[in-house]
């Protein structure tokens, strides 16, 4: 029987399973009639290799070990306890695409039908840690080309690199009484992130395509961020002088907290997640504060806030990793800021909804395998050109 049961698990793993032998399944682990859980359980496993790469002679060997911690977590674990794993939305295209951990590991499936490719092109690699920094005489650094950096500003102070590359500010102590306002630019292109520390300590996360401009000494009533593109902030508290962030038609007024602002200039809304602490969200004539767990969208200066949203989602791409819930329009938006390419569409979509986490330092074409097994959609790579069917 356990032969049997281990060969019913492989199928459901490469959503080969009937609804009958999921039932097999679901009595076997003592899961309530709940594929669900099931599925959030095997990633749980999943998670916890650490397998580098795929290597196809492994792949029994691998679905043999998670069955068996899988069997073994069962075993172990209070039957209330399982209440807590969070319910994905049941509209999902993307059964499979959710197992990322083992990201390749999944491309054993459907190996009968490759992805295109014309033409010979290198394989299209990740976003890297990349920027550039224009200081107030106009002279612009490429971050990413130096070790260290150490620049004088024209109020005083210096900008210094930091071995993880990210850059912090240094002024004196009488920069703050300086008259004279610096603005800096922090950049990063597609495919690029970068952090700043800035002299109040705030600091400051860039996703790719995405900048923040300031002036400096950046203290008082000058704690201003012009910002395009997406950040993450981490902000110290100062209620007499709160930051300041204007994005596109929108200000934040924030006293000390963390949060997301996503604002690409081809996004259709604004959209600011707050992780922890408290903003004011401003536009037009509205002013709503933000609760954490608060997310509120600005479209056409119409601020609509939804409450108890996972914040893991919006900050995800600081982590490492994208954390999918939306229509493929939307998670090729993200591709394709990270990875520098080009989306077309040669079909019409559909509204299905596609969830799931890929880590962001897997290669394109793995990534975009993994959402192929996922439902119905192909990808055609031609270049820096990728083309999605139906």
């Amino acid at each position: 029987m356990e032969s049997s049961l281990h060969e019913i698990f492989r199928r459901y793993v490469n959503d080969d399973c009937t609804e009958e032998e999921i039932g097999i399944l679901l009595d076997h682990f003592n899961i309530p009639a709940e594929e669900i859980l099931l599925k959030e359980l095997i990633i749980k496993e999943l998670q916890q290799e650490d397998t580098p790469s795929y290597q196809p002679q492994d792949t029994d060997a691998r679905l043999q070990k998670v069955y068996q911690h899988l069997e073994l977590f069962i075993k172990n674990e209070n039957r209330p306890g399982l209440r807590y794993y969070k319910s994905w939305p049941l509209k999902v295209a993307a059964a499979v695409l959710v197992m990322i951990a083992a990201g390749a590991f999944w491309m054993t499936r459907k190996e009968s039908l490759p992805m295109q490719q014309q033409g010979s092109i290198a394989q299209i690699v990740p976003g890297t840690d990349q920027a550039t920094l224009t200081t107030g005489n106009g002279q612009t650094i490429v971050l990413n080309n130096i070790k260290q950096l150490d620049v004088p500003l024209q109020g005083g102070g210096r900008i210094k690199k930091l071995s993880n590359g990210q850059i912090i500010y240094n002024l004196p102590g009488n920069a703050h009484g300086n008259s004279s306002r610096e603005r800096n630019t922090v950049r990063t292109p597609a495919g690029g992130q970068w952090q700043v520390v800035l002299p109040d300590q705030t600091h400051v996360w860039l996703n790719a395509s995405s900048s923040i401009s300031y002036y400096l000494p950046f203290d008082g009533n000058d704690r201003h961020i012009e910002l395009s593109g997406e950040a993450y902030f981490e902000v110290s508290r100062n209620s007499e002088h709160p930051l300041k962030i204007t994005c596109r038609h929108q200000e934040v007024m924030v006293l000390g907290t963390a949060f997301n602002i996503m604002a690409y200039p081809d996004a259709p809304a604004i959209t600011t997640t707050l992780v922890k602490g408290a903003v004011v969200v401003a536009s037009g004539q509205q002013r709503i504060q933000l609760a954490p767990g608060d997310q509120s969208s600005n479209k056409d200066n119409l601020i609509q806030v939804k409450h108890g949203v996972d914040t893991e989602e919006a900050v995800s791409w600081k982590d490492g990793y994208f954390k999918f819930n939306g229509t493929l329009p939307e998670i090729m938006n993200d591709i394709a800021r990270w990875y520098d390419v080009k989306i077309v569409y040669k079909n019409t979509r559909s509204d299905e909804i596609f969830v799931g986490e890929i880590l962001r330092s897997r290669n394109l074409e793995d990534v975009l395998n993994i959402i192929e097994k996922s439902g119905s959609v192909h990808f055609i790579i031609n270049g820096r050109t990728i083309t999605v069917e139906d």
